[in-house]
């Protein structure tokens, strides 16, 4: 995607910004916190945010949920894009047309605050799918596994996004922008002793089967179905409506419906268990309102609260057009 811009650099270099950050060498006491506990890593070495930023986030969030092992995770929603606004002519001196602005890399770190610092957990957040550079990036089905935090109670993720506009023949400016009011807790039930197990007896987990639907919404050629009631899979009375705006395919819920991320399945990935089960599909905290890719997963959310997950297997734009298209997907009911 290109923009015409400014050439506005931050002094920070992108760079790979490690999970543990040098601490400072000089000698001093440990850090002990109010429970008598010290810290997994150093001190968090949060970099300068640019001031300015192409990039804009739309319902981030971490909600904790189980992670069907019996332990807990921290489910991760929303998206950062790049921001179709991003001014020009701020200190009057421009890139050409050719210009391009990319997001370059996202970096994550945890942090748990002792005695007003944060320190750096050991953590990992798998990006498998997204390829940098890029335009927009999507944490849906992202997750942060509990079990890799040293121990309980509350804690923050930082993300920090670098990206840069560049032209040839013209200095690539480089932005940083860094998001740090994602707060969560993990229980203290996570880091008590394991409870004894259960007798063969115990009863079964609940399943209630789930079948699965492949439809296709359309109006490339004019006469395609572009709205869906999930029931009867017939355009009447629809749950949803699709719509092509820009080049971006959208799903809308029909009055008094949600449209919201999916926090239990994994990116582009059917289940392949059987049955498939209504009980393993998780509905996110956000209404989601981004435009759909491939692979994503999305719960809606009937005025009557029955839920349907569906997975959009492909989008596709018709040629010379940005108000047509086409939308592959398979839904449970």
């Amino acid at each position: 995607m290109n923009f015409k811009k400014l050439i506005l650099g931050s002094a920070l270099a992108v760079g790979t910004f490690g999970f543990f950050a040098c601490g400072d060498d000089k000698a001093s006491d440990p850090v002990v916190g109010p429970d008598g506990s010290t810290p997994a890593g150093p001190e968090i070495n949060i970099p300068v945010q640019s001031a300015l930023s192409p990039v804009v986030v739309s319902n981030l969030s971490i909600t904790p949920m189980s992670n069907g092992n019996g332990g807990m995770m921290g489910a991760l929603g929303g998206v950062i894009k790049l921001d179709p606004e991003f001014t020009d002519n701020t200190q009057g001196q421009n890139y050409s047309a050719e210009v391009t602005t990319l997001i370059d890399s996202v970096k994550f770190s945890v942090g748990r605050v002792i005695n007003g610092k944060p320190y750096e957990e050991k953590i990992s957040i798998n990006l498998d799918g997204t390829v940098f550079p890029t335009e927009m990036v999507s944490f849906s089905q992202k997750n942060l596994e509990f079990s890799q935090l040293s121990t309980c109670g509350e804690f923050q993720l930082y993300i920090f996004i670098y990206s840069s506009s560049k032209e040839p023949d013209h200095k690539t400016s480089l932005y940083t922008t860094v998001i740090d009011s994602l707060k969560f807790t993990r229980p203290e039930t996570e880091c008590k002793a394991p409870e004894p197990i259960e007798s063969s007896s115990s009863a079964a987990a609940v399943c209630t089967p789930a079948t699965a639907v492949y439809d296709t919404l359309t109006n490339a050629e004019g006469s395609g179905k572009t709205a869906l009631n999930f029931e009867t899979g017939t355009a009447d009375n629809p749950h949803v409506t699709m719509k092509f705006s820009d080049g971006f395919a959208y799903l809308t819920p029909a009055a008094g419906a949600g449209l919201y991320e999916d926090n239990a399945q994994i990116s582009g990935l059917l289940p392949d268990k059987t049955p498939v089960c209504k009980e393993d599909f998780a509905r996110g905290g956000a209404q989601y309102t981004e435009e759909l890719m491939s692979g994503l997963w999305l719960d809606v959310v009937a005025a009557d609260g029955k839920m349907y997950p569906i997975m959009i297997q492909k989008v596709m734009k018709e040629a010379g057009s940005k108000t047509k298209g086409t939308i592959y997907l398979v839904y449970y009911r």
